[in-house]
Order: structure tokens, then C-alpha cells, then sequence
């Protein structure tokens, strides 16, 4: 696995550091005298309630009671008839982890050996609470860490390098791979297509966004060599049956630099940036002509995410480190003068907090839940981070500065390395990942 050296130390210290607690916080509750306690086959294993009443798996997990003595040896805890890990117990308290994939059922103790066992269950049940967990979806390296351009199906796919993600009404991802064109990936029957090479005037698309009813997917395509190159192309769904969607472009718009945009999702306006001088545009299907709306963070790159309602989008500026927001006026179907909602232009790093207490160190793609949480790769320090609508920042996977390919616990185990792109299933509520220098799209679903 390749992760900084420092982390196994770190799970190390961290998993003595719960075990302690929990054995303290058991010994605590019920046991003062600090000696062993001893099983009586002769007297009534009991249970008189255990704590949490619902939890993930690998939560700590205390059981009460009475007669459970504290050979470990000789105690067997089950949760619904999954058998949990113990850690420690003092006659009267029973210190273990809720075990993975528990489900609903009875917690069950059994104590003792032979004919001298006793089982009691419990009378309430414990109610399992799935955990999110990161898995490997699609992608894989040869032993030298190199990956290409390979379709196929999802055990024989390989990526280059998968930098944008959208996802269509039809739960089919598209996948930009930087420098390298655009692929689709269908979930259900698990084959990825190659849809389209680079070339032709589209060089370098940095992103992707389909219109209200998912019939055009609008390519923005970075190139600063002529006021005239492709800015912004449009692909159509196909009637077709025998022929892939999205398999070819027209250019819509010209003109230079531009890194990306949007569409609203009620108004379809389609709106767009360009970097090199900061510039954000809506397009007029009229009159085929741009209009400059406001500007932000001249000679940066930038990114618009509208938010489901439409009621307003972030700017995610990766050069700044920061992310804006702009509300969109009905009246004028345009968006207003964006504010700085959290991070800061001026500083790098990792913070979570309010707002611009908050640091990010080069954001990238985002994408809304149904709550329009706001969930963005901050690639530079290997993390997901949410964005709540009122501007807290907070951790949602991964850890910071433990870079690597690890799957499992979203914050204790899961590993990113520099997270580029990311998609949200609405009807799942899991998310993909477009794990760029791992080569990788990954999952974050429920266990």
C-alpha cells in the first residue's frame, strides 16, 4: 500500500488510544475494587441494557449486566448473530465493537464452557446504522504504477488520467481523462467505452455539464493560442440505438481560455468562464453571442457548480484555494456578483471551520446532495470536503497529508491521492471519485 510511512503508527496510536478509553470508561461504570471478577456457573447471567442502542459497524459497544466475569476466553458477544470482537469486560460490563453488517437483532451474551455455559439475549434490539465506506470501483496498475487508455469491462478498464465526472438521468458516468478525451462509464451492465480522443480544436477539456433534460452535454475546452479556437463544444444524446451518444462534438462558442461552466437546471442558460482574465459569460442562443456577467479572480482557474434549485452556484477557484458564491436573479436570468463564502484567496493549507477560517489547498470538481451539501476533491491535500449551505467546512474522506490507495472507513482507513473529479448518484446517495493519480474511479457507498 503506498501511504506516508506514518500512518500505521498513527492507526496504531489511535486504536490504543480508544481501547484504553473504552476499558477506563467500562471499569469506571461498574468496577472499583480493580480485581478480577469471577463466572458462577451457579448464579443468572444477566443483561441489563447496553449502549449505543444503534451504531456503524467497529463503534464501541458496551454491554451491562451482571455475572459476565472477566476471563475473555470464556465470553462470546453477538449482535443479530454477529459475532463482535472483544476487548475487555469486569464482571458487570462487557467492553467490544459493534460488528460489520450486524443488521437489526438481539445483542446475545454466552458465558462459560461446557455444561457450565449460560446465554442470555437481550430484550430490545440493536438497530444497525450502515456506515459510508471508499471502495475501488474500476481502474488498476501494472507492477510499474502505470495505467493507459483501456475500455472494457470494469475488472479489465484502465484510465490515464480521470480528472471530471458527470453523471446522467440514465445513471451513466462520463468521465473526462485530462489531455486524453471522454469516456463512458455504464454502472449497470459495467463496461467503460472510449467516446471520443482529443484533437481537433478540443485539446484540453476541463469540463462537462448536460443541459436540464440531459439531451446535450456541453464540452469547455482550455486553450489560449487564438481568440478563435474552441471554447465551449456541445455533443448530443442519439437517437440512434446503434450509436453511442456523445460521441462527437460541434463547436458552440469561440474564444480563448476557457476551464469551464454550467447549465441552469430550470432556465437551461448556459454559462462559462475564462480564466485568463477572470471573466464569467452567459451565452445567447439568439443571438449566438456572449455577455460578460461579472469577473472573479482574474488569472486563475475556476469552476461553476449551480446548485439542483438553481438558486445559486459556488465558484470553486483552485488557484485561490477558496469558494465563492453567486446568486442566481430570475428577474435577469443571470447570476449576481459573487462573495467569498469559505477558505481564503491569500492562503493555502487545511483547516476545517466557518466559513473563511476554512483552508483548502487546490480545490477541484464538486458536486450538490439532495440537502445541497456541497462535497469538493481538495486534491492537494488527498481529502473530500463537505460545504455546508451556511459555509462550514468539515472533512467528509480521507485523511490529511495520508496520501496513498486504501479503501474502507471514510475518515479512519479510506486513502485518496490527489482526488480530481466527483459525481453524485441522487438515487443511490453514492458518490464516485475520479482518483486521478491513482488511476482509479472509487466509490463512497454504504457497507
Amino acid at each position: 500500500m503506498e501511504t506516508h510511512l506514518n500512518v500505521k503508527w498513527k492507526q496504531w496510536y489511535l486504536l490504543v488510544l480508544l481501547l484504553i478509553l473504552g476499558v477506563v470508561g467500562c471499569k469506571d461504570d461498574k468496577d472499583d475494587s480493580g480485581t478480577s471478577a469471577i463466572y458462577d456457573p451457579s448464579q443468572p447471567v444477566t443483561i441489563t441494557s447496553f449502549t449505543p442502542e444503534s451504531g456503524a459497524g467497529g463503534a464501541q459497544f458496551l454491554i451491562y449486566g451482571n455475572n459476565f466475569g472477566s476471563n475473555l476466553r470464556n465470553i462470546k458477544v453477538t449482535v443479530n448473530d454477529k459475532e463482535a470482537v472483544l476487548i475487555s469486560s469486569n464482571g458487570t460490563c462487557i467492553y467490544c465493537f459493534v460488528p460489520r453488517k450486524a443488521g437489526v437483532g438481539k445483542v446475545k451474551v454466552s458465558v462459560g464452557t461446557g455444561n457450565n455455559t449460560q446465554e442470555v439475549v437481550s430484550e430490545k434490539n440493536f438497530e444497525y446504522i450502515p456506515s459510508l465506506v471508499v471502495k475501488t470501483l474500476i481502474g488498476h496498475v501494472d507492477i510499474d504504477g502505470n495505467s493507459t487508455i483501456k475500455d472494457g469491462n470494469f475488472e479489465d478498464a484502465q484510465f490515464q488520467d480521470p480528472y471530471w465526472l458527470e453523471m446522467d438521468n440514465e445513471g451513466i458516468l462520463y468521465l473526462l481523462e485530462d489531455y486524453q478525451g471522454l469516456r463512458k462509464i455504464d454502472l449497470i451492465n459495467e463496461q467503460v467505452t472510449t467516446l471520443w480522443r482529443t484533437g481537433s480544436g478540443v485539446d484540453h477539456p476541463r469540463s462537462i455539464a448536460f443541459n436540464s433534460d440531459h439531451s446535450k452535454l456541453y464540452i469547455f475546452n482550455d486553450q489560449d493560442s487564438s481568440d478563435e479556437g474552441v471554447s465551449v463544444a456541445v455533443s448530443e444524446r442519439s437517437n440512434d440505438p446503434k450509436k453511442e451518444s456523445f460521441s462527437s462534438w460541434n463547436t458552440l462558442v469561440r474564444m480563448k481560455s476557457c476551464c469551464g461552466g454550467d447549465v441552469h437546471p430550470e432556465t437551461n442558460g448556459l454559462f462559462f468562464n475564462r480564466w485568463n482574465g477572470g471573466e464569467y459569460y452567459k451565452w445567447n442562443f439568439q443571438t449566438n453571442d456572449k455577455e460578460q456577467i461579472f469577473r472573479v479572480d482574474n488569472g486563475f482557474n475556476s469552476a461553476m457548480i449551480i446548485a439542483p434549485s438553481g438558486n445559486f452556484a459556488y465558484i470553486v477557484s483552485m488557484g485561490h484555494h477558496c469558494i465563492y458564491r453567486t446568486n442566481f436573479d430570475y428577474a435577469t436570468g443571470k447570476f449576481m456578483q459573487p462573495y467569498l463564502l469559505c477558505g481564503s484567496k491569500s492562503s493555502s493549507g487545511y483547516t476545517d471551520g466557518p466559513g473563511t477560517t476554512a483552508r483548502f489547498n487546490e480545490p477541484q470538481q464538486g458536486c450538490f446532495d439532495e440537502n445541497e451539501n456541497f462535497y469538493v476533491c481538495d486534491q492537494n491535500n488527498n481529502l473530500i470536503r463537505k460545504v455546508e449551505p451556511n459555509g462550514q467546512v468539515t472533512t467528509f474522506a480521507g485523511r490529511y497529508q495520508e496520501w496513498g490507495l486504501a479503501d474502507g472507513d471514510l475518515r479512519l482507513e479510506a486513502r485518496f491521492n490527489r482526488p480530481h473529479g466527483i459525481a453524485y448518484n441522487q438515487n443511490t446517495s453514492e458518490f464516485y471519485i475520479a482518483d486521478k493519480n491513482n488511476k482509479r474511479i472509487r466509490i463512497i457507498t454504504k457497507e
